[in-house]
């Protein structure tokens, strides 16, 4: 699980930088760059805390304690409401339907690097 997450962080990285390297390319294109930006950054941080919580339930369970009740989805939605609210406040720096998709964009990733990760162990790469 650690490599695959580990994977998927350096893809949410490269698409980032992407994302800064076009903002200074395309300049009237901005907006939606930087709404693009402040959305992988949101969905980079929602990924943080589904692992974070993956790890405490699993703990939970090997331990045989109680479970630990959260916010886990609440957390995640307020942080996509976040960065909707800044970009909605800020229409000349964010692009609001550019943060929106952005913020969805870590699951994606998380799941071409599990098929890629899945695909090196079948082949005996991994």
């Amino acid at each position: 699980m650690d490599n695959i997450f580990k994977m998927a962080m350096r893809g949410a990285l490269f698409f980032a930088a992407a994302c800064l390297l076009l903002w200074g390319i395309f300049p009237e294109w901005k907006s939606v760059f930087a709404g693009l930006l402040l959305g992988v950054v949101a969905s980079f941080m929602n990924a943080l805390l589904l692992r974070r919580r993956v790890e405490i339930v699993g703990q939970a369970m090997a331990n045989r304690g109680m479970r630990k009740m959260g916010l886990g989805l609440g957390s995640r939605m307020a942080m996509v409401l976040l960065v909707a609210m800044v970009a909605y406040k800020y229409p000349e720096t964010f692009n609001l339907p550019a943060t929106l998709a952005a913020s969805m964009v870590m699951p994606f990733i998380l799941l071409v690097s599990a098929l890629i990760h899945q695909k090196r162990l079948n082949s005996g790469k991994g």
